[in-house]
């Protein structure tokens, strides 16, 4: 069977899809992401998946690009979740991708930024009744104490980076001033290439030095276990599909954020 010579990354186990598997059932059952599940099984197809086809299993390290995982409780949707912690439907949704916001289970696998506070994920469980008000009472003066030295700065230190970057991707550091959608018109990629390539750097926490990869100009994905390459003048999804004797269908499906008529000059692909 073709499926014998799969290779999967790192840590991660393998797996025999099994008839009624779905891809929401086995990364439940797993207990990571639908994402992390397309992370590592890039050339899977999962809605025509023959039952016997071995796939990959994520190991924890991958359940999420950014951020860490949450188990979804009874009674939370994806709209509770998000106000959870604070952030927008559409930014969650941006962290799951896949997932079907209307049918969320007990126990599915979600990915969610780090909390720095507050009560993420507790779907509104910490109310309590109130209590009685204490009447406020006169406060007695006190003799002026000498002034303490003032709290020193808290100093943020830019999260590390490796001191170079895989081929094909530009070392680069955060200037004053900059916010991520500058990054993304200067390097010229897509949000989800640059949130994949570069984990640690968070969106709404930039840090005047920080360093950071950016992928080549014209990357919309980032090609896990995969080739990158770089659309030619005169190339379209034909052409590159005979070049590399593949199907059209193979080459969009290593390219599932991909139009067929994406495939224009300088936009970055993944081929096997």
């Amino acid at each position: 069977m073709e499926n014998q010579g799969r290779i999967c990354p790192r840590g991660a186990s393998y797996y025999t899809w099994q008839s009624g598997d779905t891809l929401r059932s086995v990364a439940q059952q797993a207990g990571t992401t639908v994402q992390a599940m397309q992370l590592v099984n890039p050339d899977v197809d999962f809605s025509t998946l023959p039952i016997g086809t071995e796939i990959c299993l994520p190991s924890q390290s991958y359940t999420c690009v950014s951020g860490m995982a949450y188990s979804v409780r009874a009674g939370e949707t994806f709209t509770s979740i998000a106000e959870d912690f604070g952030i927008s439907v559409y930014e969650l949704a941006e962290r799951n991708p896949g997932v079907d916001q209307n049918r969320l289970m007990v126990g599915q696998v979600l990915c969610v930024p780090f909390m720095t506070g507050g009560t993420g994920g507790n779907n509104g469980s910490t109310n309590q009744p109130a209590q009685p008000s204490t009447p406020s009472l006169p406060t007695p003066s006190l003799p002026s104490q000498p002034s303490q030295p003032s709290t020193p700065p808290v100093v943020i230190v830019p999260t590390p980076v490796p001191s170079t970057c895989p081929a094909g991707y530009t070392r680069d550091i955060v200037r004053s001033g900059q916010t991520y959608a500058d990054l993304l018109l200067r390097h010229n990629v897509s949000y989800r290439a640059m949130r994949s390539a570069n984990p640690r750097l968070s969106p709404g926490y930039l840090v005047v030095g920080q360093s950071y990869c950016a992928p080549a100009a014209g990357t919309r994905q980032i090609c896990q276990n995969l080739q990158s390459y770089t659309v030619l003048p005169g190339e379209d999804l034909e052409i590159i599909a005979g070049k590399l004797r593949i199907t059209k269908g193979r080459l969009l499906s290593l390219n599932p954020y991909l139009l067929p008529s994406d495939f224009t000059e300088g936009t970055v692909i993944c081929i096997p």
